[in-house]
C-alpha cells in the first residue's frame, strides 16, 4: 500500500482566515462599545433633519 500524503493548504488557509475575521469583528465591537452612543445620536439626528 503505497500512499502519497499531500500537505494540505486548505487547514492553515481557513484557520487563518477565521483568525482574521474574528479580529476585525473584535475591533468593530470595541468601536462600536467605545463610540456606539455617538453614532447612534448623530444618526438619529441626520435621520430627523429629513422628517423636518
Amino acid at each position: 500500500m503505497n500512499t502519497k500524503s499531500q500537505r494540505s493548504i486548505r487547514l492553515p488557509l481557513a484557520a487563518s482566515l477565521a483568525a482574521g475575521i474574528a479580529i476585525v469583528l473584535l475591533v468593530a465591537f470595541r468601536g462600536w462599545m467605545e463610540h456606539g452612543a455617538e453614532m447612534f445620536l448623530a444618526l438619529a439626528q441626520s435621520g430627523l433633519s429629513w422628517c423636518l
